[in-house]
């Protein structure tokens, strides 16, 4: 490297991305920075310190990271990471960092980097490329399983490197073309057992549930509005929202505007949620999901799908990630 000494500081600002959070790390529920995101920023700042002093052909790997993560770093705000070189033993750089945001001391501790070569990364053998598993999550929102589902799923999808594609199906249709079983029609003990599971069960994922006052609500606009954010790459973000709203803060998802406010805070054009909502091209499209659906052998939701297999409920998508570790 090109002359270097200790002492040498910078401070970079970062905003955090809807992938950033702990729950889309496998933490569902927790909507905040993830300790990974975070000490991601710290290599960053680390690396855009010490990159001028690069002689042609170096970089410089992370080898070590020692920190505290003090407080909760919140999506509304940008953080600012700042990096400082303190030690320079031959090769091995080591820097003090801390991570603030406004007047919140978020993280700090110490991370060491090493310069290295570029051609000892390149002579390595290349491995081959493996098509990404893919995942068809089948859901409605008219299921709080698929709530609890729908905040689980993408994190899985992202762990194991998996193409994950949101498939909104009609449930109420879906059981009507294949005469499928309805569990609030069964005997009053399995209904009330039922009940107990879904509160259970949200409470063991820290999700916060209450059933909407006016279930059930009518879920076709939502579902073909959820179509129009697929093709948008918005899927993830709409669907926690429309779920969110349902399942916890009790609003009517099938009222136009309401559609139009949750897709604004997914990143959509809310006027061009609405008209989604009410398109008949959408609606012929999610007409297509269902006879696509019964073909797959879904006879309920959620029902995630991995190539031959089919994982119905949210209490075997922990089946679903072990395959997906199995196959990497």
């Amino acid at each position: 490297m090109k002359p270097l000494e200790s002492g040498i500081t910078t401070t970079i600002e970062i905003v955090p991305r809807a992938d950033d959070t702990a729950s889309a790390a496998g933490n569902p529920g927790i909507h905040v920075v993830s300790t990974t995101a975070l000490i991601l920023y710290i290599e960053t700042a680390c690396e855009q310190l010490v990159a001028p002093y690069y002689e042609p052909g170096e970089a410089t790997v992370g080898t070590r990271v020692e920190i505290d993560h003090l407080a909760p770093a919140k999506m509304e705000s940008p953080v600012h990471v700042t990096a400082t070189l303190e030690q320079v033993r031959s090769r091995r750089l080591m820097f003090a960092t801390a991570i603030r945001q406004g007047d919140t001391l978020i993280m700090n501790g110490s991370h060491h980097r090493n310069v290295v070569q570029m051609d000892d990364f390149s002579k390595a053998a290349p491995r081959p490329r493996r098509e990404p598993p893919v995942i068809d999550f089948w859901f409605d929102f008219h299921s709080p399983w698929c709530y609890l589902a729908a905040t689980r799923i993408g994190g899985i999808a992202r762990e194991h490197d998996a193409t994950l594609r949101w498939r909104p199906v009609h449930l109420a249709n879906l059981l009507d073309r294949i005469d499928g079983r309805r569990p609030l029609e069964a005997s009053p003990a399995f209904v009330s057992w039922y009940r107990q599971d879904l509160v259970d069960q949200a409470a063991e994922l820290r999700l916060p549930y209450r059933r909407h006052p006016d279930y059930p609500l009518r879920p076709s606009r939502a579902l073909r509005a959820a179509l129009l954010a697929g093709q948008q790459g918005r899927a993830e973000a709409f669907v926690r929202e429309v779920m969110q709203a349902y399942w916890v803060d009790a609003r009517d998802i099938s009222d136009l505007e309401v559609l139009a406010e949750l897709g604004a805070a997914s990143g959509l054009d809310p006027q061009t949620v609405q008209s989604a909502a009410t398109d008949d091209s959408f609606k012929q499209m999610l007409q297509a999901n269902l006879t696509e659906a019964v073909a797959a052998g879904v006879f309920g939701v959620p029902t995630a799908i991995l190539a031959d297999k089919r994982y119905f409920g949210n209490d075997h998508l922990d089946l679903l990630a072990k395959r997906l570790a199995r196959t990497q």
